[in-house]
């Protein structure tokens, strides 16, 4: 369960690091059962080098079961009320730089979470997460426009610098942490190496007005895998799992079956 600093934190800042959430074994395993689905050849390899797939942690017996481990299933309840949901789990092996983007949040824009795993230690200059803190809120007129589509433009120089340059907060993170950020705030990696892992859990908070709803159904539009529960958490045994896909069920969203 989260403080109530750092919900606040959260709030303030669009980002936290959660230390040691994970032991050893556990990030063995998950890096193994990684592995495991990379090595079936599953995934889409992106024109940047990286292999991505979604869903991902259905995939694997101890993965599938995280996103109902209080560890996880807590950090959606805190930052997004009890009826938060699923947008999807996913896999990343990661090729390059990933250069700043991240699109900003309107008040009445709807809410959401990124829960990431990195099973190795980073550092700023071996491919660490870099935010802008509070960067998530736009303003009015938002002086970090340059910045939010970067990734489009790799041979941009935002306020003339460098991207790797831009002022930021690197998440140095160590095996067991974990980094729990909202999309919309900027964020970029530099330094990485090829094929280095990093898997993701992501919630939604439950829409309470039509524009809300409408930003829901809109992203289902433009996606061809989020929001669309898996087969085995909507048959699950265990009731949270159930739980966090049955507002997907309600929206009329399709199913991914076999997975």
């Amino acid at each position: 369960m989260l403080s109530e600093d750092q919900k606040q934190f959260f709030d303030a800042f669009g980002y936290l690091v959660l230390r040691d959430v994970f032991s050893a074994e556990e990030i063995a395993t998950i890096k193994q059962e990684s592995d495991e689905i990379f090595a079936e050849g599953l995934g889409n390899r992106l024109p940047s080098g990286r292999a991505a797939l979604q869903p991902f942690f259905e995939r694997r017996p101890f993965m599938a079961g995280l996103a109902a481990d209080d560890r996880i299933y807590c950090i959606g309840e805190d930052l997004l009320g009890p009826d938060f949901f699923l947008i999807g789990t996913e896999g990343n092996l990661h090729a390059g730089d990933t250069l700043w983007h991240g699109s900003g949040l309107w008040d009445e824009t709807v809410k959401s979470v990124k829960i990431a795993f990195y099973p190795e230690s980073l550092t700023a200059a071996t491919g660490s997460l870099r935010v802008v803190p509070g960067s998530h809120r736009r303003s009015f007129p938002d002086l970090l426009e340059p910045l939010r589509h970067g990734s489009s433009k790799p041979d941009s120089k935002p306020f003339g610098l460098d991207q790797s340059a831009v002022p930021s907060v690197a998440l140095e993170l160590r095996q067991g942490d974990l980094a729990v950020f909202t999309e919309h705030i900027l964020h970029a990696a530099f330094g990485g190496h090829d094929g280095r892992h990093q898997h993701a859990i992501n919630f939604m908070e439950n829409p309470t007005t039509q524009s809300k709803e409408k930003d829901v159904r809109d992203f289902y539009d433009v996606s061809n895998y989020s929001l669309r529960p898996s087969e085995s958490y909507v048959n699950s045994d265990n009731p949270r799992l159930r739980r966090i896909v049955a507002k997907n069920l309600e929206l009329g969203f399709d199913i991914m079956k076999g997975v």
